[in-house]
């Protein structure tokens, strides 16, 4: 009969384990908040970047100048997060407005998710939705973060 709790026990307990894995992955927003997710591929490898440093710097538009926009990263402020071993990263419950993605460690080597131009890509995270950002190159390789 205790073979059947044990049993049971473990089963509940890997239920358990198992949902808040998959929930965690797929979670929404909390109410008002934004999800950003993708994954990070170095350029030159071709491989998953594991445990590299991803932040969301935001972007403030400069009405009636040429210039372009600013982009503001704040070492203090500005979400943060690293890549799992196959480079997905998430940020749950962000405030939703313009972003543009930094990859790597700021004060020694970066990049900045660009588009063919070299433009910096501004990806828009809307309220109460996930924004999938997809698959993500920069020119980095492991050895440089």
């Amino acid at each position: 009969m205790k073979k059947h709790y044990l049993l049971l026990f473990v089963l509940i307990f890997s239920l358990l384990i198992f949902s808040a894995c998959t929930s965690a992955s797929t979670s929404t927003p909390e109410t008002g908040m934004a999800t950003v997710k993708g994954r990070v591929m170095s350029e030159v490898s071709g491989e998953p970047l594991s445990d590299a440093i991803v932040r969301l710097a935001e972007v403030f538009r400069r009405p009636d100048e040429e210039e372009g926009d600013l982009v503001m990263l704040d070492q203090a402020f500005s979400p943060g997060t690293r890549t799992d071993n196959q480079g997905n990263f998430m940020f749950e419950n962000v405030e939703p407005m313009e972003y543009v993605i930094v990859v790597g460690d700021i004060e020694n080597t970066y990049r900045i998710v660009s588009d063919d131009s070299g433009k910096a890509s501004v990806f828009m995270a809307e309220p109460d939705q996930i924004l999938d950002v997809g698959e993500l190159t920069v020119e980095l390789t492991e050895d440089d973060l």
